[in-house]
C-alpha cells in the first residue's frame, strides 16, 4: 500500500473542496463542503497519525498537493470529483485488506469513515 499517495489525495481532494467551497452560489452547497472539508481533514490526520503510531513508514518528501486547480465551478464535475476519489479509497481499502498487519483493520475503519463522508456529501449536493 502507497501510503504517500493515499494521504496526498486525501489532501487534495481537501484543496479541490476549499475552491468549490469558495465558488460556489449555493448557501447549501458551500455549507455541505465546509463540512466536508473539516471532517476530511480530521480524517487525513487520524489516517497519517494512526499509521506512525502503528509504525508504517510514510516518506512525507513524496506527499503533497501537486495539482488541485478548478476551472470553473461545475456541480456535476464536482460529484464526478467525489466518485473518483470515493473509488480510490474503496481500491486502497482492499489493498490493506490483502495485507496482513495489525495496523490495517484501524486504517481501513478511518477510510469507511472517509467512503462514508463522501457518500454523505453525494448525497447533500443532490438535495435542492
Amino acid at each position: 500500500m502507497n501510503l504517500e499517495v493515499l494521504v496526498s489525495d486525501m489532501m487534495t481532494m481537501n484543496t479541490v473542496a476549499r475552491l468549490w467551497h469558495w465558488t460556489t452560489d449555493t448557501a447549501q452547497h458551500h455549507v455541505t463542503y465546509e463540512s466536508f472539508l473539516n471532517q476530511n481533514e480530521d480524517h487525513t490526520d487520524s489516517f497519517v497519525e494512526s499509521a506512525l503510531g502503528n509504525d508504517l513508514n510514510i516518506d512525507f518528501s513524496k506527499v503533497g498537493v501537486t495539482e488541485a486547480k478548478i476551472e470553473k465551478y461545475d456541480l456535476n464535475n464536482v460529484k464526478e470529483s467525489f466518485k473518483s476519489f470515493r473509488a480510490r479509497v474503496f481500491e486502497a481499502k482492499k489493498s490493506l485488506q490483502n495485507n496482513e498487519s495489525s495496523a490495517n483493520e484501524e486504517l481501513i475503519t478511518i477510510l469507511d469513515d472517509v467512503t462514508d463522508l463522501t457518500s454523505k456529501t453525494l448525497y447533500l449536493l443532490k438535495l435542492k
